[in-house]
């Protein structure tokens, strides 16, 4: 059933012909994985006039107008370790360490944003950057079970809206920006058959880093694939022929 309901989703991600057809894509997705909601948060758009616009959410409206209007974007704890990290941040591992961040937390709360999260950073080719987020109220072993098969669904998802938000507004032809020196050195052991372990000992970073800067390369190429994204780079002399 999940593979159906979300394959039917990317498609309508992949066809979609405005961001009103991207939200009805996600809605449907909701219900079958047990999620409170998710939602797209740009937080740099190549030609956006304001600031961090909240292009596609399922969270109740007065919650996004109060949000914004607090610029709790500018404190919230899991937006600041997403768009400085790579990897996917599980909002059971953030401390609440001020008052300002424990009453936007209980505020969300009461707003019905749900009790878990998961929220994956976003970064194109072109300089933007964003965050997908998706909520749940599940019961912790269900939330667990969920994150451990499903996160790469998510994940996936996220970037798919990004890329099709780049080409409804006309960015996708734009010049890549070239990846960070990290990506590059595990995209080019990559390129050389190396494993993700290989590549964690040779670079003396743990395997999930460097499965983050793959992902995160892997991204910023518009690429489905980490073989794609080796190709590609290779293509685009990005990386070195192995």
């Amino acid at each position: 059933m999940f593979l159906d309901t979300f394959s039917a989703a990317m498609e309508q991600v992949e066809l979609a012909e405005s961001t009103e057809e991207l939200q009805r894509a996600v809605v449907g997705l909701l219900e079958p994985y047990g999620l409170k909601h998710a939602v797209y948060h740009a937080i740099r758009l190549p030609g956006a006039a304001e600031e961090n616009p909240v292009v596609i959410f399922t969270y109740p409206e007065d919650w996004i107008s109060y949000y914004r209007l607090q610029r709790y974007y500018r404190i919230d704890p899991v937006v600041l370790r997403a768009v400085n990290g790579v990897l996917p941040v599980d909002w059971g591992t953030i401390e609440i360490t001020t008052p300002l961040v424990r009453k936007l937390f209980a505020e969300a709360n009461d707003a019905g944003v749900g009790t878990r999260g998961l929220t994956f950073p976003i970064r194109g080719a072109h300089g933007d950057v964003a965050i997908f987020t998706v909520t749940t109220t599940l019961p912790d072993a269900d939330w667990s079970h969920l994150k451990s098969v499903y996160m790469r669904d998510m994940q996936l998802l996220g970037n798919f809206i990004h890329n099709r938000i780049a080409t409804l507004r006309g960015w996708s032809n734009a010049p890549s920006s070239p990846l960070s020196h990290r990506e590059r050195e595990c995209l080019q052991w990559a390129a050389a058959g190396e494993t993700i372990a290989g590549t964690a000992d040779k670079l003396r970073l743990s395997e999930r880093v460097v499965r983050g800067y793959l992902d995160s390369a892997r991204h910023k190429l518009a690429c489905l694939t980490k073989t794609q994204a080796v190709a590609k780079g290779l293509t685009a002399g990005i990386i070195a022929p192995p």
